[in-house]
């Protein structure tokens, strides 16, 4: 199942309105073979989706990254087998390459 909320353009802006509260998130640029789609390169969880996004605004975990998604998740139970699904749906070549 796709990500709850955006796309949302990757820039300070974009990242400034998020909420500062937990969730899972993917980074994500233009699909070069579906118009109107992106593909997600990376995807994560944390406990703060502002500051986590601003982080990786200063250090991308991969390169090319223009938009984003997210989704608020309460629990980090929650945000741990949502983060577990995301990824085994998209295959992110970020989520492979860091391990």
């Amino acid at each position: 199942m796709p990500f709850g909320y955006g796309p949302f353009t990757f820039n300070e802006t974009g990242v400034g309105s998020m909420m500062e509260s937990g969730g899972v998130y993917g980074l994500a640029k233009p699909s070069v073979s579906m118009l109107g789609r992106y593909a997600i390169l990376y995807v994560g969880k944390t406990g703060n989706l502002r500051e986590r996004l601003r982080a990786h605004l200063n250090n991308p975990p991969v390169s090319g990254i223009t938009h984003f998604f997210a989704e608020a998740i309460a629990t980090d139970a929650a945000r741990t087998q949502r983060e577990y699904v995301l990824v085994q749906e998209f295959k992110p070549v970020g989520n492979t390459l860091l391990k």
